[in-house]
């Protein structure tokens, strides 16, 4: 064991005090290296009352959100589906695994419906809503935010109004599933957007709360091989107008009107509708072919 005489311990705590002022400086620093990667961040705006949908170039198998306490999260293949939980969700980092890749970004509230479509599939370059921006930094805003575009939300809410009023026109487009059906009830198009109202009959006691409906576009499902559909391709539509958060009451009827941007489709193509419940497991899924949607009159 070694000794130390006095001489030789003060000798050491004055090395000690000039070494401490270097050693707090290096600890200071750490915090600020660290926020500096996080300003870079695309913020993705999400909000309680519409789903903000993000596609990517591969199958997507992790999504992992810091606060997931505050976001509800679904996987569909190579997309993400996000929604806030309630209103005023503080920001959080969200990291996704699609393929062999990994993405990172902010998942900030915007206090409107945002309706937001997050294209990530050409060569990871950002598109949003069909534009293409740049994939650092705030996302710009939605153009087809409805609180956003005044004047598209009178014409699109206006269409929307007189197609609640219409006769059914399409009753043999329907699915039936758990004593709930799903129909398609009237379809119109104009330059921009394509109008849909769907009938809803529930047969059940227990009320179906609407939380997310889905549509895609799904082009050559007809082509199989091996019992497999083969090339078939899918694209997300995000919804530019309805209501979120329907309610369908037990052993009542009702009808659910929505926009979606105009698209063409083939002969073998089809608008896949997916209807899923806030609390429940009950999915309703109907297949609009795209005939009826081509051959639709306009509004």
């Amino acid at each position: 064991m070694r000794l130390y005489t006095f001489p030789a311990l003060l000798e050491l705590f004055l090395l000690l005090l000039q070494t401490a002022p270097a050693a707090a400086q290096s600890t200071t620093t750490t915090p600020t290296a660290v926020l500096a990667t996080t300003d870079n961040l695309l913020d993705v705006a999400v909000s309680d009352s519409s789903t903000t949908y993000l596609v990517f170039g591969g199958p997507v198998s992790l999504v992992d959100v810091g606060m997931a306490g505050n976001y509800l999260v679904k996987i569909e293949a190579n997309a993400v589906f996000v929604r806030a939980k309630r209103k005023h969700a503080p920001p959080t980092p969200m990291l996704i695994r699609y393929g062999s890749k990994y993405w990172m970004g902010r998942l900030v509230y915007a206090d409107r419906p945002v309706m937001q479509l997050y294209d990530f599939q050409k060569d990871g370059a950002l598109s949003i809503n069909g534009k293409s921006v740049s994939s650092t930094g705030a996302a710009p805003e939605n153009e087809l935010a409805l609180d956003k575009e005044r004047e598209k939300k009178t014409v699109v809410e206006g269409k929307l109004s007189q197609l609640r009023k219409a006769r059914e026109e399409h009753q043999a487009v329907a699915v039936v599933d758990n004593d709930l059906v799903l129909s398609l009830a009237n379809v119109r198009n104009d330059k921009d957007f394509t109008y849909l109202r769907f009938k809803v009959i529930n047969k059940t006691n227990i009320d179906y709360n609407v939380d997310f409906t889905d549509f895609q576009l799904v082009e050559n499902a007809q082509k199989k091989f091996l019992a497999r559909k083969k090339n078939e391709a899918r694209r997300p539509l995000a919804p530019s107008g309805g209501r979120p958060n329907q309610v369908i009451t037990g052993r009542t009827t009702g009808y659910l009107t929505y926009a979606i941007p105009l698209y063409a489709a083939t002969e073998r193509g089809y608008l896949e509708v997916t209807l899923r419940e806030l609390n429940g497991a009950r999915v309703l899924v109907l297949p609009v072919p795209s005939r009826v949607i081509n051959r639709a009159a306009t509004i």
